[in-house]
């Protein structure tokens, strides 16, 4: 009887060793891109969800500076028309759940090193709040109205320090 291993037909079916290279090769390059990818869409989906949010958060700060004016406010100190805020040394920051709910009001400390939980619910976004005087409108003409310039930033995750969050901008002005 005739060994199968004789029959040159057999080793036709087997990979070479440069074929296995090859395909190592493209594996050490495809494996990194498709984790990259993938934290890349955590970050976006990140992003997107903070998009979405902030059209609840801002109306909620923009409130709370409101109710600052008319001495009515929850979280902040009361402020009179036109008085820039936060006073010199505070910060007017708070917390806001993954649903964009406010949970309160957040301190220097609390700020700068993140949180996950405030009061027993889960923080997700930070808000941060000021304004300054406004210089005037875009033709550099002093406005008519004394108006403040107003930011807010929305940072997240909040679990993070401050210097290592995303954040997106909000500008507006009012009296």
């Amino acid at each position: 009887m005739k060994c199968p291993c004789d029959d040159k037909v057999f080793f036709k079916f087997g990979v070479s060793l440069i074929e296995t290279v090859i395909a190592l090769g493209v594996l050490a390059v495809a494996v990194p891109m498709v984790f990259a990818a993938l934290g890349e869409a955590s970050r976006c989906g990140l992003t997107a969800q903070a998009e979405t949010r902030s059209a609840w958060m801002i109306p909620a700060c923009l409130e709370e500076i409101r109710a600052s004016r008319n001495a009515s406010p929850r979280y902040f100190a009361s402020t009179s028309a036109g008085q820039i805020f936060p006073p010199p040394g505070d910060l007017w920051a708070l917390a806001f759940s993954p649903e964009g709910e406010p949970v309160g009001k957040i301190s220097q400390a609390l700020y700068d090193g993140g949180l996950r939980l405030l009061d027993g619910k889960k923080v997700l976004y930070i808000l941060s709040m000021a304004a300054s005087k406004d210089t005037g409108n875009a033709l550099g003409a002093p406005s008519v109205t004394p108006l403040l310039a107003v930011r807010i930033s929305l940072e997240y995750p909040a679990g993070s320090p401050a210097s290592k969050r995303r954040s997106l901008q909000f500008h507006t002005r009012m009296p």
